[in-house]
C-alpha cells in the first residue's frame, strides 16, 4: 500500500489515539503496555489496498474497528475511506499477518492501483489525459487507455466511469473472460516485496526486526 501522512483536518486530532484510550482491542489481557499506551500515528494510503486475509481476519476478531471508525467518522470528518486500513498496519499492534518491519514508507505501491495522476487545472476537460477527461485530480480511463490496462500488472485501475466511457468496462469484461488481459506477475517480482520476505524469514527463524532490509 502506499504511504502518507494523515489530514489532521480528516479525523478527531483531539481524541485519544492509544489503544487502551480507544479501547480498540476487545481483550487487553496479554497486550504488551508499550502497545496499549504508545498514541497512533494516524497515516493516509489509497481507497484500494491489498492486505492479507489473515490480516483481516484479525482486525475484526481481536479489534472492536467501530472505535476507531467513529474517531475517523464523527462530525463530518469522513477520513476512514482512506486513513483506517493504513493506520491499523502501520502501527504495530500484533496483529496476525501484520508486518513488525514498518516499511511502508520506503516501499513505494506498485502492485495495487493504475492511475494517471493530473492535479493542474479544474474537473472536466484536460489535454494531458489521453481520454481528455479528468475528475479529481485523476484522469478518466476511456478506451484510450486499454492498452495500457492490458499490460498492467496491477490488480485495480482508477478512474473507470460508466457515464463516460462504457466501452472501457466492455472491453474489459471481454478480456477477462478470454483470460487475456495483464500480465501475470512473476514470482521473482512478488517475492522481492517486503511482506514475503518477512514471512519466509519468520518462516525459517531467521527474522531480525532490527536487521530487517525494507
Amino acid at each position: 500500500m502506499g504511504f502518507e501522512y494523515g489530514f489532521s483536518y480528516r479525523y478527531n486530532s483531539k481524541a485519544d489515539w492509544t489503544p487502551h484510550g480507544m479501547k480498540l482491542f476487545k481483550n487487553e489481557t496479554g497486550v504488551p503496555d508499550k502497545i496499549l499506551h504508545t498514541k497512533m500515528a494516524v497515516r493516509k494510503s489509497l481507497n484500494e489496498v491489498i492486505i492479507s486475509k489473515v490480516f483481516v481476519k484479525s482486525m475484526f476478531e481481536k479489534l472492536n474497528m467501530n472505535r476507531i471508525i467513529k474517531l475517523f467518522d464523527d462530525n463530518d470528518y469522513y477520513g476512514v475511506d482512506e486513513m483506517l486500513v493504513q493506520t491499523l498496519y502501520e502501527n504495530y499492534l500484533g496483529l496476525d499477518g501484520q508486518m513488525e518491519a514498518n516499511c511502508t514508507r520506503s516501499h513505494n505501491d506498485i502492485l495495487t492501483r493504475l492511475t494517471h495522476w493530473d492535479f493542474g487545472g479544474p474537473n472536466g476537460f484536460d489535454r494531458t489525459c489521453h481520454s481528455k477527461w479528468k475528475r479529481h485530480g485523476i484522469c478518466i480511463m476511456g478506451v484510450e487507455y486499454l492498452n495500457e490496462l492490458l499490460k498492467s500488472q496491477k490488480v485495480s485501475a482508477n478512474k473507470v466511469l460508466s457515464t463516460f466511457d462504457f466501452g472501457t468496462i466492455a472491453c474489459m469484461r471481454e478480456m477477462i473472460k478470454r483470460n487475456t488481459t495483464g500480465e501475470t506477475p512473476s514470482t521473482v517480482w512478488l517475492t522481492s516485496f517486503p511482506q514475503f520476505r518477512e514471512m519466509q524469514k519468520k518462516a525459517n527463524g531467521t527474522y531480525d526486526r532490527n536487521t530487517f532490509d525494507c
